[in-house]
Order: structure tokens, then C-alpha cells, then sequence
């Protein structure tokens, strides 16, 4: 019995180095190509720990990278640098669809649907949904900025 316990052992620690540097292949899968890259096949490692949503979210990305001329993704390019010099509190505001907005906006904006009912909630949150990102932040702020005007006190 002890024996075979350090067998098994010793087994264990002899397989398991050549375990990971050759991944198990299922009956159906096929080995990947022998031009595969560490980086490639790092990254589709990472492909597989996604959602069908998450992939499909990928797909759609780049079928648009792909649909983009050179001009559009040298623009895009740029857009990103750009962003990623931005202090991180910008960037976390942008991607919270803020893109940069005032915080009295902001508060505006928790506040105004705070107070809506259900049915103004739901009306505006569709038309957001139906807007693109330029968009719905002009419509966020127009919105906020009547809200505000409206709760103003009269001066007397």
C-alpha cells in the first residue's frame, strides 16, 4: 500500500511537467498549428474562459475593425492613446458613459431619475438605448440641464 502510494506519487511528479507543457487534446479537437505563437495561443486561452455573450461581443468588435479603412483605424488608434494618457478618474467616467461630464450633471442626472416615475424612467432609458454614445450624452445633459432649470427657486 505504501508502496504503491509513492508510486503514484512519483508518477504524479514525473507526468505532471510533461502534463503542462502539451495541454490534453479532446478526441475532437485538433492540435493547434505548429506556427501558433506563445502570444496566440495565450490569447486563446483567454478566448476560453469567455461567455458566448462575451465572444459574440468580440466578433461584433472585430467585424467593425475589419469594415474600417486605414484612415478610420488610424483615427481609432489615436482616440485610444489619447484616452489612455486621461487620469484614470476621466477614464472611469467615460467608461461609465459619463464622457467627462460635470459632477453637478452627474448629481443632476441621480437625482432627476430618482425622483421620475417608473413609466418616465422606462421611456427615457429606452430612448438612451436607442442613441449612440454622442448621442445619449447630449440627451443625458439637455435632459439634466431642464431638470435643474426647473428646480431653480425664483429669486424675489
Amino acid at each position: 500500500m505504501q508502496t504503491s502510494l509513492l508510486a503514484s506519487v512519483a508518477l504524479f511528479f514525473l507526468v505532471l511537467p510533461a502534463a503542462a507543457q502539451t495541454p490534453p487534446q479532446s478526441p475532437r479537437s485538433s492540435p493547434p498549428p505548429s506556427n501558433a505563437s506563445a502570444a496566440e495561443l495565450a490569447t486563446l486561452e483567454r478566448f476560453l474562459d469567455l461567455s458566448d455573450e462575451e465572444l459574440a461581443q468580440m466578433a461584433d468588435a472585430i467585424a467593425r475593425l475589419r469594415a474600417m479603412t486605414p484612415t478610420q483605424r488610424a483615427a481609432l488608434r489615436s482616440e485610444i492613446a489619447a484616452f489612455l494618457q486621461l487620469p484614470e478618474p476621466e477614464r472611469q467616467q467615460i467608461r461609465q458613459g459619463w464622457g467627462g461630464m460635470p459632477s453637478e450633471i452627474q448629481d443632476g442626472w441621480r437625482d432627476m431619475m430618482h425622483n421620475a416615475k417608473p413609466e418616465e424612467r422606462a421611456a427615457i432609458q429606452s430612448k438612451m438605448h436607442s442613441l449612440s454614445p454622442d448621442e445619449r450624452n447630449l440627451y443625458r445633459r439637455t435632459l439634466v440641464e431642464a431638470y435643474l432649470k426647473s428646480r431653480q427657486v425664483p429669486k424675489q
